[in-house]
């Protein structure tokens, strides 16, 4: 990704490529609040920097990889939910790619009007896909 902006953690990975305008979500592992917490700051705090680097609040595309994600236990769920309703992080389109049958549920629970794709390439075919006009 030449030219973009990252933020690593051990339990997920941000990247911005101003280029395509992608946000590229990596979530890993068990997550409980705190990691919510800090997710949700990461989000933030990248998405406050997109108009520095040439892409409008609201104009990028964004990749939600879930395939390294574990199940998670049910208190982690809403604040996940809020974080995907929040407005103030709103993509002009996104993809949720989860491989796994019970990844796909808890997607649909969280994210229930993003699209949920079984692997990267198809969900980013459909994201950089031009809007319907």
């Amino acid at each position: 990704m030449r030219g973009g902006v990252k933020h690593d953690d051990t339990a997920f990975s941000i990247r911005f490529d101003p280029v395509q305008k992608l946000l590229d979500i990596e979530v890993r592992g068990h997550w409980d609040i705190p990691t919510v917490g800090r997710f949700g700051g990461a989000v933030a705090m990248m998405i406050a920097r997109l108009p520095s680097l040439g892409c409008p609040l609201g104009q990028q595309v964004t990749l939600f990889d879930m395939t390294g994600f574990a199940v998670q236990s049910q208190d982690v769920l809403p604040p996940l939910g809020r974080l995907a309703a929040d407005p103030g992080i709103t993509s002009r389109r996104l993809a949720i790619v989860a491989a796994s049958v019970l990844l796909k549920m808890q997607a649909k629970r969280i994210a229930p009007h993003f699209p949920r794709f079984d692997d990267r390439a198809a969900a980013i075919e459909w994201l950089m896909e031009n809007d319907p006009a």
